[in-house]
């Protein structure tokens, strides 16, 4: 699919449904297309929603704790809607497909190469973080509530910190040094918009401007 069609469908999908105080059943439209363009992913993705729901169903119970109960609900809700969608249309994607998309809605080189570094920089992080965390397991470091374990952590985001300005540094000099221009290059050439990214589309205008069959 388009690219560039997933981050619109995607942005005005989350909007809607995040400023949204009512849940409607329209809602569940463009996922059930995706459910079934995707089937083949479907677990996979939500597996990374469980995993995710960690952050959101503390953020619920911090809601139930002052008694709104239909508040938390509908934070949990919203919150998983756009998960959901998110990971059904961007599953499998990289920071090069992202980074063209942006750059298919003409917002511009500098803007596309932003996204592109910025995700490209998570990217890298995580990778070196996975192999801190590897090397510390290596050396047999527990965590415990001490003194040396919150040193262990603040050296940790500290190298990531050094290793995120290294890099950020070097990747200006080879811009410069091979004549950056800010233009985005499109190796295989722009993906024409198909089918699907119009049933897609069509599918998400359609949830957020037919608003019937209140859930929540």
């Amino acid at each position: 699919m388009n690219s560039s069609i997933k981050i619109v469908s995607f942005s005005i999908f989350s909007i809607f449904v995040a400023l949204s105080s009512t849940i409607y059943a329209s809602f569940l439209l463009p996922l059930l297309l995706l459910f079934a363009l995707n089937f083949s992913i479907i677990f996979a993705v939500i597996k990374r929603v469980v995993f995710l729901n960690l952050f959101i169903v503390f953020v619920a119970l911090s809601v139930m704790l002052s008694q709104n109960y239909d508040l938390a609900l509908l934070i949990f809700i919203r919150s998983n809607l756009i998960l959901l969608f998110g990971g059904l249309l961007f599953y499998g994607a990289n920071y090069y497909d992202i980074a063209r998309g942006v750059s298919g809605l003409r917002l511009g080189g500098k803007v596309s190469y932003l996204v592109y570094f910025s995700i490209r920089f998570i990217e890298m992080l995580t990778s070196e973080l996975s192999r801190i965390k590897m090397t510390l397991k290596a050396r047999a470091f527990v965590r415990k509530t001490s003194l040396f374990t919150y040193e262990t952590y603040a050296n940790v985001v500290a190298m990531l910190f050094l290793k995120a300005f290294h890099s950020a540094n070097m990747l200006e000099k080879a811009m410069i040094t091979r004549g950056f221009e800010c233009k985005f290059y499109e190796l295989d050439g722009a993906k024409k918009i198909g089918f699907y990214d119009i049933i897609l589309f069509a599918s998400v205008l359609v949830a957020v401007i037919f608003r019937v069959g209140v859930l929540v």
